[in-house]
């Protein structure tokens, strides 16, 4: 995700620099650069400000080919099967910001995890290990497939704003992040023929109760 954002902020300065210097020549008005950066600002403040980033994310989204496609898939897989695993549920899912758009889901979309559990996680001590450990299942999935990860960003926020509401000492953040991906590690890794069912479920759209039954004909566990 940031490297396409990166790529388009590179186009977009090529643009402006291209009109900037060869405008004059091609008998363009100066105008058509500064509306140019005019309208973008505009939107990004629009997106910033009321929109939560979607639109940026959407853009993204299109830009971002099927490479970037299918690290999403395997990212929400990796959340998927370990919220399965722990017994966290699941109330839906989507793999892009128009579809969780459509659905009135929040943000960028991804895997939605039942309200009422995420209550107690401030409370109690089992609950937050277990959130932390599908809070990092996503970056632990793109980290085994593709040895990096690139998504993320949102789960480390809902991760470090949960342990700041519980005092912890930011010092502490870094050690509970590696050790909540590898406990999501050892769990996709574990469960590896699970993970890649989930996957060929989710790439099809699967609802929530295919990608339940087909977890569940398994028979895994922790």
């Amino acid at each position: 995700m940031q490297q396409i954002a990166l790529n388009l902020l590179a186009v977009g300065v090529f643009i402006i620099t291209f009109f900037s210097t060869f405008g004059t020549l091609l008998h363009i008005s100066p105008l058509v650069p500064v509306s140019l950066v005019l309208v973008a600002f505009s939107l990004f403040t629009l997106d910033t400000f009321v929109l939560g980033n979607r639109l940026i994310s959407v853009i993204l989204e299109v830009f971002g080919g099927k490479e970037y496609h299918q690290r999403v898939i395997h990212h929400e897989a990796g959340h998927f099967l370990t919220a399965y695993l722990l017994e966290i549920p699941i109330i839906d899912y989507s793999l892009s910001t128009l579809e969780a758009w459509r659905k009135g889901q929040l943000g960028s979309g991804g895997v939605i995890l039942d309200a009422e559990v995420l209550k107690d996680v401030g409370d109690i001590p089992s609950v937050l290990e277990k959130l932390s450990t599908v809070w990092m299942g996503g970056i632990a999935a793109e980290q085994i497939i593709y040895n990096d990860a690139q998504g993320g960003a949102q789960d480390r926020q809902a991760f470090y704003a949960t342990l700041r509401q519980r005092g912890l000492n930011k010092k502490f953040f870094a050690s509970k992040e590696r050790f909540a991906i590898q406990e999501a590690k050892n769990l996709l890794k574990k469960h590896n023929e699970a993970y890649y069912s989930l996957v060929g479920l989710m790439e099809k759209r699967s609802n929530i109760e295919e990608c339940y039954q087909a977890l569940n004909q398994l028979q895994i566990s922790l």
